[in-house]
């Protein structure tokens, strides 16, 4: 307990000083932006959307890093692009392959293919301005499905696949439309895990139709590409699909400002990883997610992320200094700088602290012993035992002086010359006094 009672003054000094280092290191943090939000927006979907799942996915791994995601509910894809322009709007989105792109934004991933899906009700030419008076259902204003449709449409001459010509209905809604027979055709632009494909792959009653002249079409709907979904790899034992299905896609885009946090960046490609990274029931799916096909600049540091993988650092250090190690580099290494030497100096005023407690009294001691070298044959006997006695109540506080073994040698040589004074003293009183 007395150990630790010495140490106090010396650990308040340090904790003090290396507070006032904290507390400054966190303001230059604070003022470089190297501290990421705790929060942050997507543009994703409806509920129930591919794109409103994929958000939610998003959401519980960034949670692990006490990071919130609020999703903004949206019609789709076009909404989507749109709200990372207005100022107010997201901080990233879910954009559709195609859909353009004002500057200001850049691409932290290539995340999934989403294929044009198009299921009919019974036998149906695959070639839509055959497709008659038939109900159609072609996604809500604003979708991704929609903007494909209409691209479709313009190519193809179809005007029954025009906006005023369908339901708009996408996703969920038109998927139970199409089951229970309100619609006979479908289109969707979906992954092929979305949730309300799975009921329509698995369906008999419905064909699943390759669009006549994909080919062509895939050369000139912008972003889109060809995709063959094998036979049989939905049911190998009853043949589903019979032959290979030919299929537009388009590619999921992550989406961000240009201005989004590095470490925010860092956390949503390891989501993206998670979220995406199992293999599909498509050959394309083991091309993503990829720093391609985004039709926007890279983020620099999500591409290399993708590309080379996360850095052993993040083992042992936060993820936010690993995401921007350069930068806070820059405000470490002056703290350490002035820490430093602060760590060397506070031993010496350690020492200088116990050391006063000794030295002070020496003062004192230089006073009486030159008061009895100058005028001890005139002094009477009360002023020599004064003397004495103040000699004796420093002696008594040295011995009572809380100080480390380390520093009692000090203590110790200033009672020894303190015993030679007082011994001066009693030999004056002795010979004048008797």
């Amino acid at each position: 307990m007395k150990a630790l009672l010495r140490s106090l003054p010396f650990l308040l000094l340090g904790l003090l000083l290396l507070g006032l280092v904290a507390s400054a290191t966190g303001y230059v943090l604070r003022q470089l932006d190297l501290l990421p939000p705790a929060s942050l927006s997507i543009a994703a979907g409806a509920p129930g959307s591919a794109y409103h799942d994929t958000a939610l996915a998003y959401r519980r791994v960034l949670a692990r890093d006490d990071i919130t995601l609020e999703i903004i509910e949206t019609h789709g894809s076009g909404e989507n692009a749109a709200l990372l322009e207005d100022e107010d709007g997201a901080d990233i989105a879910l954009v559709q392959g195609g859909i353009p792109l004002e500057p200001g934004s850049k691409g932290l991933a290539a995340v999934q293919v989403e294929p044009l899906w198009i299921f009919a009700q019974g036998t149906v030419p695959n070639d839509p301005n055959l497709w008659g008076a038939r109900q159609l259902a072609a996604g809500s204003e604003d979708s991704g499905t929609r903007l494909v449709a209409d691209r479709i449409a313009e190519l193809a001459g179809a005007t029954n696949l025009e906006s005023d010509a369908t339901l708009p209905l996408g996703g969920a809604a038109a998927a139970d439309a199409l089951l229970a027979g309100e619609v006979a055709v479908g289109l969707f632009v979906a992954p092929a895990d979305a949730s309300y494909l799975k009921p329509l792959l698995a369906s008999a009653e419905l064909q699943l139709m390759t669009l006549a002249h994909s080919e062509a079409l895939s050369l000139q709907l912008p972003g889109a590409r060809l995709l063959t979904l094998p036979s049989g790899i939905l049911d190998y034992g009853h043949s589903r699909p019979p032959q290979d299905v030919e299929l537009l896609a388009l590619v999921t885009r992550l989406i961000a400002r240009e201005d989004l946090h590095p470490a925010l960046v860092n956390r949503l490609i390891h989501a993206v990883l998670e979220v995406h990274g199992s293999e599909g029931i498509l050959p394309a799916d083991r091309d993503y997610p990829a720093a391609t096909d985004l039709a926007v600049a890279a983020d620099g540091y999500a591409a290399k992320l993708l590309a080379d993988g996360f850095s052993p650092l993040e083992a042992y250090l936060p993820y936010w200094i690993v995401a921007q190690f350069n930068r806070v580099l820059l405000v470490v290494l002056p703290a350490l700088l002035l820490l430093l030497p602060l760590l060397r100096v506070l031993p010496a005023l350690y020492g200088a602290i116990l050391n006063r407690r000794v030295y002070r009294h020496y003062t004192r001691v230089h006073e009486i012993d030159a008061e009895l070298m100058e005028h001890g044959e005139t002094l009477d006997a009360a002023r020599l035992r004064t003397l004495r006695a103040e000699l004796d109540g420093i002696e008594k506080k040295l011995l009572r002086a809380n100080l480390p073994n380390s520093y009692r040698k000090q203590a110790y040589t200033l009672l020894h010359h303190l015993d030679y004074v007082r011994r001066r003293g009693d030999d004056l009183l002795q010979a004048n006094h008797g």
